[in-house]
């Protein structure tokens, strides 16, 4: 439905300016990939891109802090034998944990010496990274517990002992590492709309789940599907928390983005207020002109004003 709202979109004051700063190279894969006429839509691609990545880095922050959040307490209730929710569990697990877990841990500590770090202090500074390892390296014996407990809404949970199978579990928990290659792409920030084919990486090389994407609707449509595994994963933890994220705002800015108007705002460079403010007669006699010019106008009248951003 059209709304009134603030804009967070950028402009560009310089065509020549932009692609002298992001790169010619750069920019030249949107206009190899969307097809597009000129430099110019190209570059209203890139700020379409910068967009859709500001929207999922608010999707994702959420679950990343639930996620570790819920394993640190499923972790200490365990080691602690259900006397803390915040315990020195990687300490009284460190045999069994892989190298590189134990480096980050190391690093946490490092970075403060002298100090004696909380466990709550020492967890939050770990990256999203370090929690899909300590999930899919978890001892046979403590799987079922741990994972009823970080995922206690997820289908599996309902009868506990279902993680306990080895190969179901990894299948399981595909999601965090998909969710943490996405994380990665985005924190570098990568052209999300490039994507590899999608392999299960449970089953071997040749487990094919999605093909690469070719096209603007392949793209689209794998974004989507990132942001319902998003959510998906989040309501596997806490599933208030999940339906907050279907209402934030940035969820329902995805909403629009991820659509092939979305696109076609920021391709024809749309994206920013047209520089004529209507008054609100004007602006209900051009309504379904400026639905249709699909780009957002200045409204005033006297000392009140808005922005209505068409859907």
């Amino acid at each position: 439905m059209p709304r009134l709202r603030l804009s967070i979109a950028m402009q560009t004051s310089s065509c020549e300016s932009f692609q002298r700063v992001v790169s010619l190279p750069r920019l030249n894969s949107y206009r190899t990939y969307f097809k597009t006429n000129t430099m110019d839509e190209a570059i209203g691609l890139y700020l379409w891109n910068g967009e859709v990545s500001s929207c999922f880095a608010s999707h994702l922050a959420y679950f990343e802090i639930a996620l570790r959040n819920s394993i640190h307490r499923a972790m200490s209730l365990l080691h602690s034998r259900e006397a803390s929710e915040s315990f020195h569990w990687y300490d009284a697990t460190w045999a069994t944990l892989k190298q590189t877990s134990r480096n980050k841990i190391n690093d946490v500590r490092e970075r403060r010496p002298g100090c004696k770090l909380s466990p709550d202090e020492i967890v939050s500074s770990l990256s999203f990274g370090f929690w899909p390892v300590i999930l899919n390296n978890l001892s046979p014996v403590h799987a079922s517990r741990i994972l009823s407990g970080v995922f206690c809404h997820h289908p599996l949970s309902a009868r506990s002992e279902q993680w306990s199978d080895a190969r179901v579990r990894r299948a399981a928990l595909d999601f965090t590492l998909e969710l943490q290659a996405f994380r990665n792409r985005l924190a570098h920030h990568e052209p999300l709309w490039k994507f590899r084919a999608l392999r299960a990486q449970h089953a071997g090389a040749q487990a094919v789940i999605l093909p690469p994407s070719r096209t603007q609707s392949d793209s689209l449509h794998r974004l989507r599907r990132l942001m319902t595994l998003v959510e998906d994963a989040t309501g596997f933890i806490d599933r208030s928390l999940h339906d907050d994220l279907k209402y934030a705002s940035w969820r329902q800015r995805l909403d629009f983005l991820l659509t092939e108007r979305g696109v076609a705002r920021y391709r024809l460079r749309q994206h920013v207020a047209a520089p004529t403010v209507l008054t609100p007669t004007e602006f209900r006699y051009r309504f379904t002109a400026i639905h249709r010019r699909n780009q957002p106008v200045k409204v005033r009248r006297a000392h009140v004003s808005g922005l209505f951003v068409p859907d």
